[in-house]
């Protein structure tokens, strides 16, 4: 995803129109249009700081150069709730089932240790 892209996803996430948010940024509508179609690439660091922090995110982000902060807690706390969902499903279910699934782990690992 190019730097316009990335400004347009999350201005659009939050459902912002193009004119709300170059007024929030201090910028024309026209400017805004050529950050979010790469028309314009070399963006000054003021206002990519401005666009970052309006959008919730980091300047980092903006620039390609790290994953959204807000995707990344998203996914860490899908991965938590599907580990939870996994650990409280394995814990109704029988001792001997517990048995053959601890089992059938300790087989993978040792498997995958002799690879």
């Amino acid at each position: 995803m190019t730097v316009g892209q990335r400004i347009k996803h999350k201005r659009e996430q939050f459902n912002i129109s193009q004119t709300d948010f170059a007024k929030k940024i201090g910028v024309s509508k026209q400017t805004l249009y050529k950050y979010e179609n790469d028309i314009i690439t070399n963006i000054p660091s003021s206002i990519i700081e401005n666009i970052a922090k309006a959008l919730l995110t980091t300047p980092e982000y903006i620039m390609g150069w790290s994953e959204d902060p807000a995707e990344k807690i998203t996914k860490e706390m899908a991965e938590d709730a599907l580990a939870k969902k996994l650990f409280d499903k394995y814990n109704s279910v029988s001792p001997e089932i517990r048995a053959a699934i601890d089992t059938l782990l300790e087989t993978a690992k040792k498997e995958k240790k002799n690879d």
